[in-house]
């Protein structure tokens, strides 16, 4: 995930996370904005949900658990598991993606935590690593979901809306270049959907 800073309470980005501005609505690729479903997201990894249709009943019956997916770990000499919190800029719609990014050693796990809607725009890779973008797809997410990336799939840095977001974040990493690969892509729009509206 690309770095977003906060300093003195304002917040910076990298030109790569935001893409290049200049780029003008006419010049970019409709990209349909959809909202998530688990069946939709599984070519790219997995809901974070309580959707599990047998969770366990755990601490003295008080709980109940519903297991998600299996983390895996990066074997690689060094790598830890990193849990960090992402606070995100608001962004609006239409919003214009150029960029995306990947971790080819480890999944990742993003889950919001203010209550808010996101977007993200995810594809799998191709043979040779690079983004495949007939797999290119937009989701909203509605507030209380979360996502665990498979490893090495392609995906924009997390698009907050309306407010200022705050999101657990976690994966493995050695502290090197290669846990986060960045590819730059001809120019994508979201749009507003009626068939995924955004809440604030």
């Amino acid at each position: 995930m690309s770095e977003i800073s906060k300093r003195g309470g304002t917040f910076t980005r990298d030109r790569a996370a935001r893409g290049d501005e200049t780029l003008r609505f006419g010049e970019a690729l409709e990209l349909e904005l959809q909202l998530v479903n688990a069946e939709l997201f599984s070519p790219y990894g997995d809901l974070v949900q309580a959707s599990d249709p047998h969770p366990l009943s755990v601490n003295a019956g008080t709980a109940l658990r519903h297991d998600i997916a299996v983390f895996g770990r990066d074997e690689r000499p060094g790598s830890r598991l990193v849990t960090s919190v992402f606070e995100t800029l608001p962004q609006a719609l239409p919003l214009v993606i150029g960029m995306l990014e990947q971790h080819p050693f480890s999944r990742q796990a993003i889950v919001e935590m203010r209550g808010l809607d996101f977007i993200l725009a995810v594809c799998v890779p191709k043979a040779n690593g690079q983004p495949d973008l007939a797999s290119l797809r937009a989701f909203l997410f509605p507030h209380g979901f979360g996502v665990i990336y498979r490893k090495g799939v392609w995906h924009t840095p997390i698009i907050g809306i309306a407010k200022v977001g705050q999101f657990f974040v976690q994966s493995w990493q050695d502290g090197t270049a290669a846990d986060c690969e960045e590819a730059s892509i001809p120019p994508h729009i979201i749009r507003p959907s009626p068939l995924a509206k955004t809440t604030a």
